[in-house]
């Protein structure tokens, strides 16, 4: 199906069309040292900024085209709009149905699973696509959020971007900035037989920074970061949220810890870990910025904490900052994907993934080869 006119820019992105990148023109090879089919010819290669070094005017047109993006419609599915299309996605990657089903445990399309990062790569690239849809600008791209530098936390949650934490005396709603209560309505949802035992998810968006029971959580830090980065090897068997830290990159980065094997539940794939294991790198971001906690003998989640993460735009500034770590573990000698094969088709170096299906999983390997580089990287 093609891709809806985006019909006129709106006024302020136009008036904040100053670049969020800055630009080069390379010549790419049609196939990767690394293996897969990558872009052919001459590639643009943006480059994604951390949110504190983003001017006003970038930080202005950015939001433009991600607020834009929930009055267009879908071009895959045309009842829900642009932006839902990456809640709907990333909502169903947790369906057993599109999942690895193993010997009493389970990998997903998108998580707890050697797909996690190139999944992640593509989704992220594909959320680019549209805001350059939307916005009529060819260089707009997600800026990261380094969650390791206070300055960068401070940026992200200010005013003129993301909105800070919710209001406590509204549940936590958002009541700040562009993405505020009122502003910015959540349509899709988790499925109501994953909520048993919890309050009802809002229709707006909810942050309690850092609320985890018994205690809280903490974002990683950058001896994290330098931890993670620790190591050459991709992943290893059971290719799974219990793949072994020294000789799996891919699980120290998502975050898994003492986990335990993963169900199906009524369709659903549930993951969890051991109580009182350590909540670390990608997994904890989603737990602080959403939050969980106790309302009576329920329990309440920020929008972070849900399947359906991407509702809040935190996400993708997130999941770059995830991006880029990888970019900088690649350039240190990391290692080729795993497994190479022998597994179901979706999870093999050459295959493609649900739901595009369209490039190899070897291909999303590389940055600059894909379109884009990051404006530094982490030590």
């Amino acid at each position: 199906m093609g891709k809806p006119s985006a019909g006129p820019v709106a006024v302020a992105v136009a008036a904040a069309a100053a670049v969020l990148t800055a630009t080069v023109v390379v010549a790419m090879p049609a196939v990767s040292a690394l293996g897969g089919a990558a872009p052919r010819g001459d590639v643009t290669v943006l480059v994604r900024k951390d949110v504190k070094d983003l001017t006003p005017a970038q930080k202005a047109a950015f939001v433009a085209a991600v607020r834009k993006s929930k009055t267009v419609p879908s071009p895959w599915t045309p009842s829900i709009s642009y932006y839902d299309q990456f809640v709907y996605w990333h909502r169903q990657a947790f369906l057993c149905s599109v999942g690895w089903k193993k010997s009493g445990n389970w990998a997903g399309a998108a998580h707890n699973s050697p797909t996690f990062l190139p999944w992640h790569r593509q989704f992220l690239s594909m959320f680019d696509t549209m805001l350059q849809d939307v916005s009529g600008d060819p260089t707009i791209t997600v800026p990261y959020w380094d969650w390791t530098d206070p300055e960068s936390t401070a940026a992200v949650f200010a005013d003129d971007f993301m909105g800070r934490a919710g209001d406590p005396r509204q549940q936590w709603a958002v009541t700040s900035g562009p993405f505020r209560r009122g502003q910015w309505k959540i349509t899709i949802h988790d499925p109501k037989v994953l909520l048993e035992g919890y309050t009802a998810p809002k229709p707006y968006l909810v942050r309690n920074f850092g609320a985890f029971p018994p205690g809280d959580v903490s974002l990683p830090t950058a001896s994290e970061v330098r931890q993670t980065l620790d190591g050459h090897l991709y992943d290893h068997s059971p290719y799974d949220a219990k793949s072994p830290l020294d000789k799996s990159f891919r699980n120290r980065i998502e975050g898994w810890r003492e986990a335990k094997d993963a169900k199906c539940e009524s369709g659903w794939i549930d993951q969890s870990q051991a109580e009182g294991s350590p909540h670390v790198m990608h997994n904890v971001v989603h737990l602080y910025v959403g939050g969980v906690w106790e309302v009576g003998d329920k329990i309440s989640q920020g929008t972070m904490a849900y399947n359906t993460s991407p509702n809040d735009p935190v996400f993708f500034l997130h999941h770059a900052n995830i991006d880029r770590i990888w970019a900088a573990w690649e350039l240190d000698g990391g290692s080729h994907y795993k497994p190479k094969g022998g597994a179901p088709y979706g999870w093999n170096a050459s295959d493609t993934m649900w739901p595009w299906f369209d490039r190899t999983i070897n291909s999303w390997f590389g940055t600059e080869r894909n379109g884009y580089r990051y404006a530094s990287l982490p030590r």
